[in-house]
């Protein structure tokens, strides 16, 4: 399926749409299945973003435009280490079922604010659910996402106009191990952290 406001999904993750256009995109958003999943493919983009050195960013014209050719022994090791998953699958070896999406929740007692966030591992970092109670109405939220080693990523925007059950998705490019805390702001600063 298909929708003409994908496009605006990076504008949105990016913080581009002024106030009228976000609160807009947010409303279509939550009955959007296209616009959705646009959102969870881009999620990772702004923190990945957030990575980038200058000195990546002005040495990216030394970027080889084709990459090397795969050498013929890489291409035989992949056989066979897929021959094997295959065999290990078919006898039952191997069971691959993910670890349980861990789930933290916090009551700030200065603000009001309730929120749970659940996590799940990707393979480019960390999917978050979250879900708010007793914010203003109206405001534009923020997650900022600590890292263990002392980094931090913004982790999502939206707007607190929303159902009390709505689930707002986020994402960080730190898997859920390397998480230590997860702050959630407004424009009046602080209003819940979360932690293990």
């Amino acid at each position: 399926m298909n929708c003409q406001h994908t496009v605006d999904v990076g504008a949105y993750l990016f913080g581009s749409l002024d106030l009228k256009e976000r609160s807009a995109f947010e409303r279509h958003l939550g009955s959007c299945d296209a616009c959705q999943a646009e959102m969870l493919r881009l999620a990772p983009l702004p923190g990945l973003l957030g990575r980038l050195s200058l000195d990546d960013v002005e040495n990216l014209d030394e970027i080889p435009e084709c990459p090397p050719e795969p050498n013929r022994h890489r291409r035989v090791l992949v056989l066979c280490a897929a021959v094997l998953l295959v065999l290990a699958l078919a006898g039952g070896v191997l069971l691959l079922t993910p670890p349980p999406a861990p789930t933290w929740a916090s009551h700030d007692q200065r603000t009001g604010v309730d929120a749970s966030v659940s996590m799940v591992t990707k393979s480019w970092g960390t999917e978050m659910w979250f879900q708010l109670g007793n914010v203003k109405a109206g405001a534009r939220c923020k997650v900022m996402v600590f890292d263990r080693a002392g980094q931090r990523e913004i982790g999502g925007w939206w707007g607190s106009s929303h159902a009390a059950d709505e689930r707002i998705p986020g994402s960080t490019s730190f898997r859920v191990d390397q998480i230590d805390r997860l702050e959630v702001s407004d424009e009046t600063g602080l209003l819940v952290t979360l932690r293990p």
